[in-house]
């Protein structure tokens, strides 16, 4: 069975950006942000665990969340906060960067009069 992260192009997605919130020490607290390349659509999800079960094995299409980038930065920003260790605030701005840019990339450009 595919795996919208592992094999995202069997769901029409691509990856835009992801972020690790874990240390990554047998554990993953991964978001990732995809694209829709027919509809243009973005698509968002965060999931965690130990180092048993496979990223996102429960995920497709039909679950994802739409993309909301103000929650999107505000989640980036408390994780942040909380100190890990293993989170640079640079990381954390490069994750909220490509998205931004994916998605003012994906707007009409405005005709010219």
């Amino acid at each position: 069975m595919p795996n919208v992260y592992y094999d995202p192009e069997s769901f029409g997605l691509k990856i835009v950006a992801e972020f690790e919130y874990s240390s990554g020490c047998y554990e993953f607290d991964t978001r990732v942000v995809w694209k829709n390349k027919k509809r243009k659509e973005f698509f968002t999800m965060r999931d965690s665990g130990c180092s048993c079960p496979t990223p996102f094995e429960d995920y497709n299409l039909s679950n994802l969340d739409k993309l909301d980038l103000p929650a999107l930065r505000k989640e980036v920003k408390e994780e942040v906060a909380k100190e890990y260790k293993h989170i640079s605030p640079e990381t954390a701005q490069d994750f909220i960067r490509k998205v931004e840019l994916a998605t003012k990339s994906n707007k009409p450009k405005a005709k010219k009069k």
